[in-house]
């Protein structure tokens, strides 16, 4: 019993674990006893579960029912002086049970069908549209709790939303003009985009003249008004285009669109447009590993998902007439 105890005061400091205890407690016993090892056990916890019951009792000042043993007990003991334990808090065991009635009714939860607008939500790179406010008002909000702040004001989602523009504009910029011929204005700004090259090796290609490519100043008033410059005529301009023309090279055959070829090959030359070595080196990654041709499960997932989505469109209408 010694060597029981023993064990059970190791399991009780965690100095060993459960299986430890119970595989000594069976060398121990023999097979028709190994029963009362559980009846041991379970009496101890009972035991544990009714000791914090009464102390729960005492502190909620409700009074329980004593067994009349236990009073015989205590009116002998009366004599003995007993020693006057401080009163300490007690944090554990206290629930206090309470009638629901007593208290106002719960609300409920109203399971929402679902709005007409949910068939029409899905992801922007499937949608192939831009995040909108609240989306990025949602990632900024992400990024600003991992580096402590709290909240982000509009004017910042604002600004971001039309540096995101501005950007997607200079990398579309910059594949076009990979694929076709342009025109410059003040020798930086593109535009003209698709326009016919002019054939090197002719003549008049060198006297071809465009009033576009240059601004002129406005000119000052004597009351300090600003008058715009001269443009030239319309017959003016139908010549210089007519010119442009003759001196410009074959029809433009039509073009595929764009791939992630044209958009790698404009990455490549020009590699100032993203800025950041960090950015520029993963979305390069991100293309190269999209490279390939999907296979045919993706390609059916794909066609699964446009037709659920037809569905769902399709049945919205008559979802709402059910409802009126």
């Amino acid at each position: 019993m010694a060597v029981y105890i023993h064990h059970l005061r190791l399991w009780f400091k965690q100095k060993v674990s459960r299986e430890e205890f119970d595989s000594e407690a069976r060398k121990l016993l023999n097979e028709e006893s190994v029963h009362l090892h559980n009846e041991f056990l379970l009496a101890i916890i009972t035991r544990c579960q009714t000791l914090s019951s009464t102390i729960v009792s005492k502190d909620l000042n409700i009074p329980t029912h004593i067994p009349t043993g236990i009073k015989l007990l205590k009116k002998e003991s009366r004599g003995r002086p007993k020693k006057i334990r401080p009163a300490r808090a007690s944090f554990q065991q206290r629930f206090q049970p309470t009638d629901p009635l007593t208290h106002p009714q719960v609300p409920t939860v109203i399971h929402q069908s679902p709005s007409e607008d949910d068939g029409r939500v899905g992801f922007c790179a499937r949608e192939l549209t831009l995040p909108d406010f609240f989306l990025v008002h949602g990632r900024m909000l992400v990024a600003a709790w991992d580096y402590g702040l709290e909240e982000v004001e509009d004017d910042a989602v604002r600004l971001l939303m039309a540096a995101m523009e501005h950007q997607l504009k200079n990398i579309l910029t910059a594949v076009f003009s990979r694929r076709s011929a342009f025109k410059l204005r003040e020798g930086r700004f593109k535009y003209a985009m698709g326009c016919q090259a002019p054939k090197p090796h002719l003549y008049n290609t060198g006297h071809v003249a465009d009033h576009m490519e240059y601004s002129e100043a406005t000119s000052i008033s004597s009351k300090g008004a600003h008058i715009p410059s001269v443009k030239p005529s319309i017959e003016v301009g139908r010549g210089d285009a007519a010119f442009q023309l003759a001196c410009g090279g074959d029809a433009v055959p039509p073009r595929v669109p764009v791939t992630l070829y044209d958009l790698l090959d404009a990455l490549q030359v020009y590699k100032n447009v993203i800025p950041s070595h960090t950015v520029y080196a993963t979305n390069v990654e991100r293309i190269l590993h999209k490279l390939w041709h999907p296979s045919h499960e993706e390609v059916e997932q794909e066609h699964i998902h446009r037709q659920e989505v037809e569905i769902k469109k399709k049945a919205a209408p008559i979802s709402r007439q059910l409802r009126v």
